[in-house]
């Protein structure tokens, strides 16, 4: 019995120190002040490595942005050949009562938001939107759309709603720049990094700009976002932007 116990202990501290020394985690990470020298945003700009965060299990992880695990669809798409363009580029999955919201971002190229069934043999086109993440908030359908390209950023808030049976879009707000990641803080207020700056979005559509000009702007390109425990995660090149929600208190982190 005693010996048992041993084993049990001996393999609970082991897999603790393993979980501790988990790079994957972002609370191995280390904080840095927010680099503001040129020279050292210049580097990072010039970085190979982009970093990406996402959450499971109520933890936070950070992963190079090609292995961010992406919802995929069960099935394959008899795709039509006068839509094949549009079911390119990077694709966004939604499942809603009655199949799957899809769309489709293409950088300058376009995009494309579609409904498909919940067996992939019928679909249909709802907008031209460039589609850059899904959110649901009190069983609403929203998503992020727009793009930066060459000295243009501009984006904005859509909600996704059924009309007569059939899937349609509105606006629900206009973005001051491209939107990047999206997720909701503690109060349902969507939080918002666009290629310039960080936002919060209060349920009446109202605009608060947390970080006018960040120091991702024009060079860092942010990708993927977490909010835990009231904490901003997000992912980008060369490192991860963290941003306290309650203190308005921001930093910089690092795997080293």
């Amino acid at each position: 019995m005693k010996f048992n116990l041993l084993i049990i202990i001996i393999v609970f501290n082991l897999e603790s120190c393993l979980g501790q020394n988990d790079k994957n985690l972002i609370s191995n990470w280390n904080t840095h002040p927010i680099p503001t020298n040129p020279d050292s945003l210049r580097k990072y700009g010039f970085s190979l490595q982009e970093w990406a965060v996402y959450e499971k299990n109520d933890s936070v992880f950070v992963v190079d942005k090609k292995e961010l695990p992406y919802p995929q669809l069960p099935f394959k798409i008899k795709v039509k050949k006068a839509d094949s363009r549009d079911f390119l580029g990077r694709a966004s999955i939604l499942n809603v009562d009655n199949g799957y919201l899809v769309g489709f971002y293409r950088g300058e190229w376009g995009g494309a938001l579609y409904w498909v069934s919940s067996d992939g043999k019928n679909y249909y086109k709802i907008s031209n939107h460039e589609i850059v993440q899904f959110i649901n908030r009190g069983g609403k359908q929203y998503a992020i759309e727009g793009l930066a390209h060459l000295g243009m950023s501009e984006g904005s808030i859509i909600e996704i709603y059924k009309s007569n049976d059939r899937w349609a879009v509105s606006e629900h707000l206009k973005l001051p720049t491209a939107p990047e990641a999206i997720a909701l803080d503690s109060q349902g207020n969507f939080i918002i990094i666009t290629s310039k700056s960080l936002l919060r979005v209060d349920r009446n559509a109202q605009i608060s700009f947390l970080v006018d000009k960040g120091l991702w702007y024009a060079a860092l390109y942010p990708n993927s976002m977490v909010i835990r425990n009231n904490i901003m995660y997000a992912g980008m090149r060369a490192g991860v932007y963290h941003y306290d929600l309650i203190t308005r208190k921001d930093s910089w982190l690092l795997p080293y």
